[in-house]
Parts: structure tokens; C-alpha cells; sequence
């Protein structure tokens, strides 16, 4: 198994204020999070971010999985001292996170034009459904609107029928989207000195994933990757399932080896898909996922379909340290980054620590900044914090 370092993190330097909510703002900060950046989160002081208590009761796993490694404050921005707070935390952040409607913090005195102005090299990046020029820029929506919109639902199923995914599809590529905008800004601000605004647009990161699809319907329309019999899904004797890629001749032909399909062997892809799917089918019913798994495995393009929990005791997740415990005292378990950077000390995996009560920084963020005493309790008292 491989020694994974534990370390700051190559963002360490950068500072981070997400004033965003729910899921898109929040994958985005976790993954700057997990590079190290010092994330702060900024809450409005009634309720906080809506994934702490969206299963109700306690702080929601949900929450705790993508706000590990941030500190929180709460800070009313509509209030106009809670503004002169954020503006002097702006002077000393270079990025920030927000997903209200487009032109909704400029309503506020609060936009990047406005606060640029203090603090030139501050990179602003706004998540929101349809981006800032739009039709549809300030309609409301969420992950299944966008993904519905974009063409991705469409393409989530082989014979035309969208399932309800079981998951939000779209909010996490929009948050790597996101990132990358707001990476890229902050790589050319080491040689401009200037920062930038990112438009980060739910439906259009969505629709990235379907280029080929795109550029193949625009020019030579037809079926496209769901109708294979060597790229599927097939249900096996124990009733689960398993998921086929055997383009390549080398795994085709240990597949049919396998399973013992010798008439399958100089199958042509896309030629007769429709019985070389039943063939297959077939087979596969005979014996349970497990079986199939281990022979012909990934050598033949045969892999698992796991559920959540099975990745807990996954042996790849174990070899990556994907699995992290923020707090030794709760049974909790996070997917932590995916990226593994090594700077000549091993890959490294970024310390990890539990997600922060609401406002647990507040105190320490306004004392920094030289607030008194006295002052912090007239903010508390009158709502501001």
C-alpha cells in the first residue's frame, strides 16, 4: 500500500470567503478545502448554509462531508455594517464563492466590480444555474432542472427512458467547472497582478459532457454508446449487476474466452448489436456478480456496480486513502479528495478536519480584523453576527 503524506496542502497560501449554498458553492470550496486553501465559510446568522439541517435535526452528513476542513462565521451582509465587514474581509481574500442571482451582490453594493476595486487581484467566481447572460439567467432550479436542460439526463439511459438518478449529476461538474475557471484566474494573476470574474454555469458544465455527442448529432447523426453489446450493464444470477467495457479487441476476446462465447469472438462492433446483447445477457445470468468479477475482471473488461456503502471497505479506496475520519469520536467517514499530488515527499493527502459549527470562527475572524469586545457583542446582539 502506498505511504500517503498528510500536509497543508499546495493552496495553502490562498484564502477563500464562500458565501455560497447548498451543494454547487460547497463542492467547489471542499475541493479547495482539500488543497489546503483556508476556506471560510460566510453564513447568514438566522439558519446558517440550508445543508446543515436538510435531513433535519443535526448537522446533516451531507454537510459534514462537504464543509470538512472550512471554518465558519455568520455575518448578515444585507445589514450595512455587516457589508463593511465583508468588504474589509474581501481586501485580504483572493477568492471568492457565491451563488446568488446574477447582479444580486452588485444590488448590494457588494459586487466584484465594487470590491476589485480595494483589492485588484481578487478572483470572484459565481455558480448559478444558467450563468450571467442568459434567457433564463435568473429563473430558479436544480440539479435535475439543469441536467434535464442540458441534454445529460437524456443520455443517462441507452433506451431513451431518463431515470431519476439517485444522486446530484450536475452540481459536482459544475463545481470542478468552477475550480478550474478559478485556478486558471488565480495562474494568471501571478504574471497580470489582476484578478478575474468566473462564470461558472450549472447547465453549461452540464452539457460539456456531452461535446461528442453534440458535435456527432451536428454532423452525423445515429446511435451513440448505449446501443453496444461490449459497452453495458447486465444483470447477473444474484441480481446484481455488473458493467461491461470490452471495446478493445484484446478485452473482447477475453471476454467471450470467459464466458465461454467462442461465436462472439469476431462479433464487429455495431454490427448485429441486438442478439450479441441477448448472448451476452444470457450468460451473465448464470452466475453472480461476484463470479464475473473476478473472472474475467477488469482483464475483460467486466467491473462491479457498487453501492456507497461498499466503497467503506473497498480495497482501491483503502490503497488511495480516499476514506478520511475528520473527528476520531464520531463513526463518520468522508470521500476526501480525489487528486493525489506528490512534491517529491510521497502523494500527498491534506489534513482533514471536521465541519465547523455554525459560526463557530465568527469571534476569531472579527478579532483578527481588530474588532473589539464590546463591538462584537452589539453585532451579536443586534443580528449582524
Amino acid at each position: 500500500m502506498t505511504e500517503h503524506t498528510r500536509t497543508a496542502g499546495p493552496l495553502a497560501h490562498l484564502k477563500v470567503l464562500d458565501l455560497s449554498r447548498l451543494y454547487p458553492g460547497a463542492f467547489a470550496s471542499a475541493l479547495l478545502a482539500d488543497l489546503g486553501a483556508d476556506v471560510l465559510k460566510v453564513e447568514p446568522p438566522k439558519g446558517g448554509d440550508g445543508l446543515r439541517f436538510m435531513t433535519g435535526g443535526t448537522t446533516s452528513p451531507v454537510h459534514s462531508a462537504l464543509n470538512r476542513s472550512k471554518r465558519s462565521m455568520t455575518l448578515e451582509i444585507r445589514d450595512a455594517r455587516g457589508a463593511a465587514i465583508f468588504r474589509e474581509l474581501v481586501r485580504e481574500a483572493d477568492i471568492v464563492i457565491e451563488s446568488q442571482r446574477p447582479g444580486a451582490m452588485h444590488d448590494l453594493g457588494l459586487g466584484w466590480e465594487q470590491l476589485r476595486l480595494d483589492n485588484p487581484g481578487l478572483v470572484w467566481c459565481s455558480i448559478t444555474g444558467f450563468g450571467q447572460v442568459s434567457p433564463h439567467a435568473t429563473a430558479p432550479g436544480h440539479d435535475i432542472t439543469y441536467a434535464g436542460y442540458s441534454g445529460l439526463l437524456s443520455r443517462l439511459s441507452s433506451d431513451g427512458v431518463p431515470p431519476l438518478p439517485g444522486i446530484v449529476v450536475s452540481l459536482p461538474v459544475a463545481a470542478l467547472m468552477a475550480v478550474s475557471g478559478i485556478l486558471a484566474a488565480i495562474a494568471a494573476r501571478t504574471v497580470t497582478g489582476e484578478g478575474a470574474f468566473v462564470d461558472a454555469s450549472i447547465t453549461d458544465a452540464a452539457m460539456w459532457m456531452l461535446g461528442e455527442e453534440v458535435a456527432r448529432q451536428s454532423s452525423s447523426p445515429g446511435p451513440g454508446w448505449g446501443s453496444m453489446a461490449a459497452r453495458g450493464i447486465y444483470r447477473c444470477a444474484d441480481g446484481n449487476s455488473v458493467t461491461v467495457a470490452s471495446n478493445e479487441p484484446r478485452t473482447w476476446a477475453a471476454l467471450c474466452s470467459a464466458l465461454e462465447l467462442p461465436d462472439l469472438a469476431d462479433h464487429r462492433h455495431g454490427q448485429d448489436e441486438p442478439a450479441a446483447i441477448e448472448a451476452l445477457a444470457a450468460r451473465f445470468l448464470e452466475q453472480p456478480a461476484a463470479a464475473w468479477v473476478a473472472h474475467p475482471g477488469l482483464a475483460g473488461g467486466v467491473g462491479p456496480v457498487n453501492r456507497p456503502e461498499d466503497l467503506l471497505v473497498d480495497p482501491h479506496v483503502a490503497a488511495r486513502g480516499g476514506l478520511v475520519q475528520p473527528d476520531p469520536d464520531s463513526p463518520l467517514q468522508v470521500l476526501t479528495s480525489p487528486l493525489r499530488i506528490d512534491r517529491g515527499l510521497g502523494p500527498e493527502i491534506p489534513d482533514v478536519t471536521p465541519a465547523p459549527d455554525l459560526g463557530a470562527d465568527t469571534e476569531e475572524v472579527l478579532r483578527a480584523l481588530g474588532t473589539t469586545t464590546d463591538t462584537i457583542a452589539a453585532l451579536r446582539e443586534s443580528g449582524v453576527i
